[in-house]
């Protein structure tokens, strides 16, 4: 007899689509376009159709090599290199690519001569940071004299948007002044060109939580790269309190297998774990104690473990085990269950990368 393989997880696509269409859908209302963000599934062209199902028209991520795969999956689809290109690789990011986000002069200019190699004309996005202190130049007049440069001395590479992050580093939220800022930036870099801009990318999910205030996004933003609020509202929901109305948060669900089941003392004191962090337990009574078979190598943390049974409490975890209190829970939990949890984003964006967790797709 074979029994079934665990860890496993499934996605489900058509929630995952169902998420696209709500937020697309919400976005199209303003005049802003999504480009769907895939790198959290490592490049999997199952959760790009997906996206485009629901409406996104571009994939986006942070790998050129995730793009590469997606080229030869949606042809016609146009991509979008997210992060700031390496001078190493900027042959690949011109000839899969058709947008990337950039922010160096020295950076551009090996970009604009593999272009010129190629015999074609590379799209760019010249990245304004008004506040998150991640890519960007910090000014306006250094981002349009950035736009200047390019116009003047590559002439592979055409400027046809810019745009900013947020919330990724220091954790700055988009207001009126910072999205004030990017479009002034616009402006300035208009000035510079004589004609308008194609994108002006005004960030990521986090520009989700303006919505949900009822806040419209200003007039001069026409595109948001949205990843994590569409493959998993879970994680929005967590850090920032929102609520996306008709997202589906059952998009993914990871089912481990018990491989022991004990009752234990719990410890008293604080000690270094397996990481070198300092740990601290108040003791406690005798629990149930169940041992998943699943850990860092496979999740990145299990706190990004979050059970589906409010009743599972994830206690601490190793490389290869993660531990949970059970006791409470209505059903005595025993050697060779099978529990469930969602997932926060880094996670989900560890099991995609790793190749011990079986991925089903429905």
């Amino acid at each position: 007899m074979r029994y079934p393989e665990y860890p496993v997880l499934q996605a489900d696509l058509h929630a995952i689509a169902q998420n696209a269409r709500v937020i697309c859908g919400l976005y199209e209302k303003q005049g802003i376009s999504v480009a769907g963000v895939i790198k959290v599934s490592d490049g999997s062209p199952e959760i790009a159709g997906a996206y485009l199902d629901g409406g996104c028209r571009q994939l986006a991520s942070s790998r050129i090599c995730h793009l590469a795969m997606l080229r030869k999956a949606f042809p016609k689809v146009p991509m979008m290199l997210l992060r700031i290109p390496q001078p190493c690789e900027v042959r690949d990011v011109v000839e899969y690519a058709d947008h990337s986000l950039n922010s160096e002069s020295s950076v551009l200019q090996v970009l604009n001569d593999a272009a010129g190699r190629l015999g074609k004309t590379h799209k760019v996005i010249l990245m304004l940071d008004v506040g998150d202190r991640r890519e960007g130049v910090t000014t306006v007049e250094d981002l349009a004299a950035l736009a200047s440069e390019v116009k003047r001395t590559m002439p592979h590479l055409e400027v046809v948007g810019v745009g900013t992050n947020y919330g990724c580093v220091s954790g700055v939220l988009p207001d009126d002044a910072n999205l004030q800022m990017l479009c002034d930036g616009a402006e300035a870099v208009e000035s510079v060109l004589g004609h308008p801009l194609e994108i002006v990318s005004g960030g990521s999910s986090s520009s989700l939580i303006r919505s949900w205030k009822g806040l419209p996004m200003p007039a001069k933003i026409d595109h948001l790269r949205i990843g994590g609020a569409i493959a998993n509202p879970n994680n929005i929901m967590i850090n920032r309190g929102i609520e996306i109305p008709g997202a589906n948060i059952d998009t993914f669900r990871l089912k481990v297998q018990i491989a022991e089941c004990k009752e234990k003392t719990g410890v008293q004191g604080s000690g270094k774990n397996w990481k070198g962090e300092t740990v601290h337990f108040d003791g406690g009574g005798l629990r149930r104690r169940a041992i998943a078979a699943i850990g860092s190598q496979d999740i990145g943390d299990p706190f990004n473990l979050l059970p589906v049974d409010p009743d599972v409490h994830v206690i601490a975890g190793s490389s290869d085990h993660t531990v949970l209190d059970v006791t409470d829970c209505k059903e005595k939990v025993n050697v060779g269950d099978v529990l469930e949890f969602r997932l926060r984003y880094g996670g989900l964006l560890q099991i995609f990368s790793t190749k011990h967790v079986k991925i089903q797709f429905r």
